[in-house]
């Protein structure tokens, strides 16, 4: 289209855009404009008082020497893999079981009860399992005594011993539903027609067979959708390092989320915070894309 048109239909369609403009401006300046200033100041030695001195690629050089760094990222992956499984899994898990049921009213009420839990915020969900961890009154080591798992003075300290911790963090909002995961999974196994549904029935096939055959490639959307934004959302991640373990036991729940905050924000080195969220940028836009063309393989085969 040449420049002299385009200008034309701008200009026909002026007002539109002069309503649009505020959407474009916050968009520019809030998400924009903040990564392109982290990623230009990766380049710099930047201080939490604005002195900013050009050091090219000094801070990643850095980095990639940083064993607190290098040790972050498994720990980020033993983290992230079984939580992703889990949110992917359990809520299809779930919405199975409530699409069983025959009863459209009571679907009603499971949908509105599997609800009910994210009306807490995630900090109080946070807050009300480092209560169940408690290493001597805890709802955790209760029950281990209760069972005979524990003796009757035992102390467990969940989230203070380095080989429970990451155990302890993956076991966090169980029994890990996820009410709007399941509404989500819920849409997709509406849509299946009825009529495919009563096929397999007439034909012989089993619930597992007409899972396997038909749910699941009609939620496959749906799962990529989980397992995409799930592993943005895991990887950038570090609420329950915040809340619960600051990173400890020692540097065994470090993740680099949670150590690029303790840089920018403790430490007052905002230009290598930038460049943990530099590689960050990238590694997560790597993963994603590569999550998004395999799933995307495998729906078309």
């Amino acid at each position: 289209m040449p420049m002299r048109t385009l200008y034309a239909e701008i200009w026909k369609s002026r007002k539109a855009y002069l309503f649009l403009s505020p959407l474009f401006v916050g968009l520019l300046v809030f998400c924009y404009f903040p990564p392109l200033s982290g990623i230009y100041h990766s380049f710099f030695d930047w201080d939490s008082v604005g002195k900013a001195e050009f050091i090219g690629w000094g801070n990643y050089r850095e980095l990639f020497r940083d064993q607190v760094f290098l040790n972050s990222i498994p720990t980020a992956f033993l983290i992230l893999i079984p939580r992703l499984l889990i949110g992917i899994v359990v809520p299809l898990i779930m919405a199975e079981m409530i699409f069983s049921v025959t009863k459209k009213k009571m679907q009603s009420i499971y949908r509105i009860l599997i609800l009910l839990p994210i009306v807490a915020p995630g900090v109080v969900s946070l807050l009300i399992w480092k209560f169940i961890y408690d290493p001597t009154s805890g709802l955790a080591i209760g029950l281990m005594k209760a069972f005979g798992l524990a003796e009757p003075d035992a102390v467990i300290h969940w989230l203070g011993d380095p080989g429970l911790v990451i155990l302890s963090i993956v076991f966090m909002g169980f029994p890990w539903i996820g009410g709007t995961s399941v509404l989500i999974y819920m849409a997709g196994l509406m849509n299946i027609s009825t009529e495919v549904i009563e096929s397999a029935q007439l034909d012989g096939a089993s619930v597992w067979r007409r899972i396997w055959s038909i749910d699941i490639p009609h939620v496959m959307g749906q799962i990529r959708f989980f397992l995409i934004f799930g592993i943005i959302s895991g990887l950038q991640d570090f609420g329950i390092q915040i809340v619960l373990t600051s990173g400890g036991p020692g540097y065994s729940t470090y993740v680099p989320g949670y150590y690029m905050y303790i840089e920018a924000f403790t430490a007052g080195r905002m230009g290598y915070a930038s460049t943990i969220g530099t590689v960050m940028f990238a590694a997560i836009f790597l993963l994603s894309l590569l999550a998004f063309r395999m799933m995307k393989s495998d729906s078309n085969t």
